[in-house]
């Protein structure tokens, strides 16, 4: 009988680099799922062929073709390592970002095609990796934290008989390329110059590397990419001389090839949408507020609302993920502020920590400028953070009157440490050559969540039942008024080269509420000084928007003049009227007085000179109900709550409706 002994130093798999220059056993690896002594020394697992041994390569082969079969763990479930998120193997490096986070997905369709990863469930996650422990002979590599283990799922990437695109995106990617490939190369170069520091969301070494290479970018976040980086072009000296393209046209391929992606999910379509929200000019509000669902689903769905410092993943992928993750709570957060949705992350469901400065910045030779994007962003996640938590106090629809206003002191105290903890190129007053792209959208931001942590406080003020009510409704009031001043000073002085930094694009949203502010305050007033204030501060803002939308380009100033022009005009319009009249009047009766005696019964009674007769001024936002003025607030002008458009209902004594008539 022969013997069936395996022969002297024969291995069913080779042994890596590393354990065969040292010659100690090695049970096999890959840098996927390395080698015992590798995993524990935490180096990378790597095996090339011997250049010893003719039959090298095809036994190489070999045991990639074993470790491609099913393991022997639970069918549906797989660590962390064998799902969408591990580099493709033989293009991992020490510190390189694989292609599945900015890649096509087209590249391997076949496996695409048959299974995606997810997260599971955490109730099941430590008990998968106890039998991973069992009945597996390798070392677990799942990623486990304080006894948190991440266990990631293949599921079927699509629905079963759902035609999908072979490469999702292709078809928009090629007509995008087509038209921009002249200027693509000083798109990127914009791009990574002007928008990138101050928004670092993608790798730009693995980002260049794939574009450069041809069709191994993700044409979605391709197509999402140049459509975001036209709002640069009149910035460039080059492309100014050319026609810009039609942004309508690029947005809607941009748009298609992300619905396509969709169908089939993974890390580069969340890059792909987290670039969609921020497009500018915002032609949609109500697809932004989808696709921000979208994301955060699709974000949690592939675990990066976990941390992943302790993983052992190259440096540069986990500070990706860290940066990615954040750049879609920025959106949910400052979404929900802008379009009255109330945020869908909640604290203590992630606990991916704020952004380092060498989380952005691996390389310590990097320039000024992009240090200091990166301060604005880690700034940016932390007054993020605070807005996370005064989100809950706006949605809330039980108010706790003794909690609510421990609550308003805490946050607003945070904002004042917050505005202390701010380096100086980030604060307001810096010159034009110093100044860092995105601090004035930062800035504005700041300005905003104070605005709204005073109309919360207003609000909490007239729900109270109190003695003081009315006093303390007027104090909040008047801190409300002030707030507001405030966005219209810095606004005001913001410079042609600030106009052009970066900026996110719901700082629309934030002048709009800034105008709804001063509209209320103006017609709510009967005190001239506080009337004239706000109407001063109301045609000044509304000046400078007009001219920064006309001179400079600036969409952002054009959104809130389209949204608010039929109710300033008729603010402003009115009160010029009255003014007028008021005027008239004034000579009148002086003509008058110098015509008939002073004790005549028939002089007529001088006017109280506030800029609107005070008979003629109607408490029409009442103290007890101060969301009159919200309603409705994103129609084209419509604003009926204000009482413009049915004025017959009011029935204030004294009060001529047809002034207020169109």
């Amino acid at each position: 009988m022969p013997d069936q002994r395996r022969p002297y130093r024969s291995h069913k798999v080779p042994a890596c680099d590393r354990c065969r220059r040292f010659k100690r056993r090695c049970t096999g690896g890959t840098p996927d799922q390395p080698c015992v002594l590798c995993n524990l020394q935490d180096v990378p697992c790597l095996i090339s062929a011997s250049p010893k041994t003719r039959g090298g390569t095809r036994r190489s082969a070999k045991p990639n073709q074993e470790r491609a079969q099913p393991r022997t763990v639970p069918s549906p479930v797989v660590d962390v390592h064998h799902a969408a998120l591990s580099p493709v193997e033989g293009e991992v490096a020490l510190d390189h970002i694989g292609t599945n986070y900015h890649g096509s997905a087209g590249e391997d369709q076949s496996k695409s095609k048959v299974e995606l990863s997810m997260v599971a469930s955490p109730v099941i996650s430590e008990d998968i990796q106890i039998l991973e422990r069992y009945m597996s002979s390798k070392a677990s590599s799942m990623p486990s934290v304080a006894g948190t283990p991440m266990v990631y799922m293949k599921v079927r990437g699509w629905s079963e008989g759902l035609a999908i695109s072979e490469n999702p995106g292709k078809r928009q990617k090629e007509t995008l390329r087509q038209i921009l490939n002249p200027y693509a190369d000083e798109l990127i170069r914009l791009y990574f110059e002007e928008i990138h520091p101050a928004f670092p969301i993608l790798d730009s070494q693995s980002f260049l590397e794939l574009y450069r290479s041809g069709d191994k970018l993700s044409p979605a976040l391709t197509c999402e990419f140049f459509a975001l980086s036209l709002i640069l072009w009149q910035h460039s000296p080059s492309l100014r001389q050319f026609p810009k393209p039609d942004s309508h046209f690029i947005w809607n391929l941009a748009v298609e090839a992300l619905q396509q992606d969709f169908l089939a999910p993974g890390l580069s379509t969340v890059f792909a949408v987290v670039l969609d929200m921020m497009g500018r000019p915002v032609y949609s509000v109500l697809a932004n507020t989808i696709n921000n669902g979208r994301a955060v689903a699709l974000a949690q769905s592939l675990g990066l609302n976990r941390d992943p410092t302790k993983w052992k993943r190259p440096a540069s992928e986990k500070s990706l993920r860290i940066r990615l993750w954040w750049a879609v709570v920025i959106h949910d957060r400052w979404s929900s502020f802008s379009h009255g949705i109330p945020p869908i992350i909640a604290k203590g469901q992630y606990d991916v920590p704020v952004p380092l400065p060498r989380d952005i910045l691996p390389d310590a030779n990097q320039s000024e400028k992009h240090a200091r994007g990166a301060d604005c962003f880690i700034h940016l996640c932390t007054l993020t953070n605070i807005l996370g938590e005064v989100l809950p106090l706006t949605y809330h629809l039980d108010v706790d009157q003794k909690l609510i206003w421990k609550q308003i002191r805490r946050l607003e105290l945070d904002l004042c440490e917050w505005e202390d903890s701010l380096p100086a190129h980030l604060r307001p007053g810096s010159g034009d050559q110093t100044r860092t792209s995105g601090s004035s959208s930062l800035r504005l931001g700041y300005l905003s969540v104070r605005l709204l942590l005073h109309r919360i406080s207003l609000h909490v003020a007239t729900l109270s039942d109190e003695i003081d009510r009315s006093e303390s409704t007027r104090y909040h009031l008047a801190q409300l008024r002030r707030s507001a001043q405030d966005v219209v000073e810095y606004v005001c002085f913001l410079t042609k080269s600030q106009l052009q930094e970066f900026w996110l694009p719901y700082t629309a949203h934030h002048l709009i509420l800034t105008v709804i502010i001063l509209l209320r305050c103006t017609v709510e007033s009967t005190e001239k000084i506080v009337v004239e204030s706000c109407k001063s501060g109301l045609r000044r803002l509304w000046t400078k928007l007009q001219n920064a939308a006309e001179d400079d380009g600036w969409d952002l100033g054009n959104i809130c003049i389209t949204q608010c022009a039929e109710s300033v005009s008729k603010i402003l319009g009115t009160s010029a009227e009255l003014c007028r009249t008021q005027k008239e009047q004034r000579l009148e009766a002086d003509v008058f007085e110098r015509t008939e005696p002073a004790n005549s019964p028939a002089r007529a009674p001088r006017g109280t000179g506030n800029g609107m007769a005070t008979e003629l001024v109607p408490d029409i936002l009442p103290f007890a109900n101060p969301d009159i003025s919200f309603d409705n607030q994103w129609d084209m002008g419509l604003w009926y709550g204000l009482g413009w458009m049915d004025m017959d209902s009011l029935s204030y004594e004294g009060v001529n409706p047809e002034i207020f008539q169109i």
